[in-house]
């Protein structure tokens, strides 16, 4: 896999620079699930970084480091950007995002959220809806011999979030802006649809300084279509497949560890490329 020489590290370099630069004390307002989209934003004014630990294994097994920056514009409006740090990658693996709010392809993402709707039938409890929309860029020029481009996504996740119950449900579409023409290639359009139930056990619904954890079982489902190169369809690529399995929440503070495997419980893919049987996440998160 060739990448563009030098990129992934100088946006590194800004994200560490810029978390530097702010010495705010906001405690954490804006999280969720691993795997899943979920409505939860930041604070007015706060600042997240998160640093993303994320593997596969199967029959195309990757590992990749990501740090995503933060920031709330309002409590209702915030902007992020992550980029890719590729630790093993073998050639024709079967491309996918695998977590809500990050990639797991080479690509530098830029998203937007903003949650437009919120009602609280009750203290502590509240219905809401939050919209996404992305820019990513890749930074590889081959992925699976298919020539890469610059692509846009968009996600509306919705659901109710109280101190004891959550559950959201959410869908995600992605689709590289390639050019046209019968020399032209293009990465099949991914669909993901996700539902997230969780749970705060009595011991740590209290507030801080005490702990809070939260368990969560995520379901996550993928449709990719098929890769195109040269204006011909690649056979054994894309298809469909579902996810399932438990993530825990850990806060404390400005902190927070979240993380888990999901395993597969559903394929119908559109030849015979290489899969993955168990997906596997450990998310850092200092809110600042």
């Amino acid at each position: 896999m060739k990448r563009r020489p030098g990129m992934n590290r100088t946006l590194v370099v800004g994200l560490i620079v810029a978390a530097a630069a702010v010495s705010r004390d906001a405690r954490a307002s804006g999280h969720g699930p691993v795997f899943g989209l979920a409505t939860p934003t930041l604070g007015r004014g706060a600042f997240s970084l998160d640093f993303a630990v994320m593997g596969r294994s199967g029959d195309s097994p990757m590992a990749m480091l990501r740090p995503m920056l933060g920031y709330g514009v309002t409590e209702d409006l915030q902007f992020s950007v992550s980029v890719p740090m590729p630790l093993y990658t073998e050639q024709g693996a079967n491309p996918t995002r695998m977590m809500g709010m990050m990639p797991a392809e080479p690509d530098v993402e830029l998203l937007v959220g903003y949650r437009f709707h919120r009602t609280s039938p009750k203290v502590g409890a509240r219905f809401e809806s939050t919209a996404y929309g992305g820019f990513d860029y890749p930074t590889d020029d081959l992925r699976a011999g298919t020539r890469t481009a610059p692509g846009l996504v968009g996600a509306l996740a919705t659901g109710y979030a109280s101190r004891t119950i959550y559950a959201w449900v959410g869908g995600l579409y992605r689709r590289y802006m390639t050019p046209t023409g019968e020399t032209a290639d293009h990465l099949g359009d991914l669909t993901m649809y996700s539902a997230v139930l969780g749970y705060r056990p009595p011991p740590f619904r209290r507030d801080y300084p005490h702990p809070d954890w939260r368990i969560f079982v995520e379901v996550v489902g993928e449709h990719r279509a098929r890769d195109v190169i040269a204006s011909t369809p690649v056979l054994d690529s894309g298809g469909h497949q579902i996810f399932v399995g438990p993530t825990l929440l850990g806060l404390y503070g400005s902190w927070g560890i979240s993380g888990g495997p999901v395993f597969r419980v559903y394929e119908n893919l559109n030849g015979t490329q290489r899969n993955d049987k168990v997906r596997l996440v450990a998310n850092f998160t200092y809110w600042f």
